[in-house]
């Protein structure tokens, strides 16, 4: 997956023929993305902003090629967003890797410190959480993407771009009342720095928080059984091919090692920013205990 990808020029979106054969659908019933077969492979359409056809002819020997195109109203640095932290996990787990949706950060407690990672549902919280933990001193490694290397009895988390991507609101708890936005309306890329501390290596994962969807909900931590576990993760993969079996299987099977070997947690709370230092002494308080 070539890391310094650019998109065609951009081109409106043409109605599609085909039929989709899987849908990610926003919990406000927004259709976010949508999967299509296609001459070469796959066509990913992301409704209003852009079109990936991956060419997956050739994959047997080679990463799967991308080709992609935003919609004329569609502003670069969006497109740029959809390849990093849709296109390249959803290929990652494609080709036997283990990519999930979610932030992560550094805890440093000595031999025994690591990385946490935090899953949710899109604007559950996840990013601000792991915001306010590297406002506190606690490096974000990553803020949409969780990419894992398994290697010597351990689940390496690999560090993303060190930036942030938050509504304003978000974005001014954060870094301040005063600061101001080109755009008030859509999510800010905010960029690490003294206030907001980025981890730019890779840290062993230690614990996996899954966001709950009641944001009204008592602070509470549970730890999940195995079958809790893998059942928690599974809607936070990122699949390519539904239909695809075998791959599906070996994934099945990888999730199946993370959920045994690294703790779950389910992890609920009130989504209110006065709430998040008693979120974060929380967290901190089961890690150490962990």
């Amino acid at each position: 997956m070539a890391p310094n990808w650019t998109p065609e020029p951009a081109r409106p979106q043409q109605e599609l023929t085909s039929e989709a054969y899987d849908r990610w659908i926003s919990p406000g019933g927004f259709c976010q993305a949508e999967f299509h077969r296609h001459a070469e492979g796959f066509l990913i359409r992301f409704p209003g902003q852009a079109d990936f056809v991956v060419d997956t002819r050739h994959c047997e020997n080679a990463a799967p090629a991308i080709t992609g195109w935003p919609v004329p109203e569609c502003d670069a640095k969006t497109v740029i967003n959809l390849y990093h932290n849709a296109i390249q996990p959803i290929l990652g787990n494609y080709s036997g890797g283990l990519f999930l949706h979610g932030s992560a950060v550094q805890i440093a407690e000595g031999d025994e410190g690591g990385a946490v990672a935090f899953l949710g549902l899109s604007r559950g919280g996840k990013t601000t959480l792991a915001g306010s933990f590297a406002a506190r001193g606690f490096p974000f490694l990553t803020e949409d993407v969780i990419d894992l290397d398994h290697s010597h009895g351990r689940y390496w988390l690999q560090p993303k771009r060190s930036k942030l991507r938050l509504f304003v609101d978000s974005a001014r708890h954060l870094l301040g009342a005063e600061t101001a936005f080109d755009d008030e309306d859509r999510k800010q890329d905010v960029e690490a720095g003294d206030a907001l501390l980025f981890a730019s290596d890779p840290a062993p994962l230690r614990q996996i928080y899954v966001l709950g969807t009641d944001h009204e909900a008592e602070l509470s931590i549970r730890r999940l059984n195995l079958a809790e576990a893998l059942s928690a993760l599974m809607p936070h993969a990122f699949i390519l091919d539904v239909e695809d079996k075998k791959r599906l299987q070996a994934h099945f099977a990888r999730m199946a090692d993370l959920s045994q070997d690294i703790g779950c947690y389910a992890l609920d709370y009130r989504r209110d920013y006065a709430e998040l230092p008693r979120v974060q002494d929380a967290i901190l308080d089961n890690f150490r205990k962990a």
